[in-house]
């Protein structure tokens, strides 16, 4: 008893009964377990920073189809063409070996020519009295002498320069400007004007009649413009065509 006492932590039987007086009854339920709350969390990717598994935006990188900005096989626009200069394609279209019915007109005095047409008309016959002038060749330097001269245009559009070289092409019966100073008469070549008594552009006060074209003989002067034996007129040669050609003017005396 006393073995069993000390086991019960009590010396006496007083103590075992107020030992057992505060314990409780065997009728009361024990107070119900209640575990402490224990918070889910399902399983989430890893947000660790520096190693994000999220899905790839595409940015830097892409697999997305390519939109085509920045890269296009669309053709822009042509550059725009300037506006053909007419009277640059009409002196374009003339060649060498052409004949044209232009003349200076006299206007331009004996420093400049002045000629009759502004652009190139289309080309004449060359055996035609209509044929006031050869084309012998094309932007190039010209020759300039008794009866050759030269028509040139540049445009204002491309700004190139074209040229035609010119050699006068003679007929008998037609008129040409002079100038004349006591028995001397310096012809304008390249003249051609009616042959009727009118004023004449200055510096100019003849007109000059040619009465023949002929193949220059050796020595060719005047003398052989004579066209009937006796003939008394006076005659003004001119040796052109680079010698070749022996043309005789008389001053014009018709109304």
């Amino acid at each position: 008893m006393l073995s069993i006492l000390t086991w019960l932590g009590v010396s006496n039987a007083t103590e075992l009964k107020d030992l057992l007086a505060d314990s409780p009854s065997s009728s009361s339920s024990p107070a119900p377990y209640r575990p402490s709350p224990t918070v889910y969390t399902p399983d989430t990717p890893d947000t660790e920073e520096g190693g994000i598994d999220t899905p790839d935006t595409g940015e830097g990188s892409t697999d997305t189809p390519d939109t085509g900005e920045g890269s296009t096989d669309e053709s822009g626009p042509e550059p725009s063409r300037p506006t053909p200069d007419p009277t640059e394609e009409a002196f374009k279209a003339i060649s060498a070996g052409d004949c044209l019915a232009v003349y200076d007109t006299g206007r331009g005095g004996t420093t400049s020519i002045d000629w009759s047409v502004d652009v190139p008309p289309d080309p004449v016959s060359c055996a035609g009295e209509q044929a006031l002038v050869r084309v012998t060749a094309t932007d190039t330097t010209c020759p300039t002498s008794y009866g050759k001269s030269y028509w040139s245009y540049r445009s204002a559009t491309s700004g190139n320069t074209t040229k035609l070289c010119l050699t006068r092409i003679y007929h008998a019966t037609y008129c040409m400007l002079g100038q004349q100073s006591g028995d001397s008469i310096s012809l304008a070549m390249m003249t051609a004007v009616a042959c009727r008594r009118e004023p004449v552009p200055t510096p100019y006060n003849q007109i000059m009649h040619i009465t023949g074209v002929y193949r220059a003989p050796a020595g060719a002067n005047a003398n052989n413009c004579r066209r009937v034996a006796g003939d008394q007129t006076r005659y003004w040669a001119w040796l052109v065509d680079d010698g070749a050609t022996l043309l005789c003017t008389t001053i014009y005396q018709g109304g």
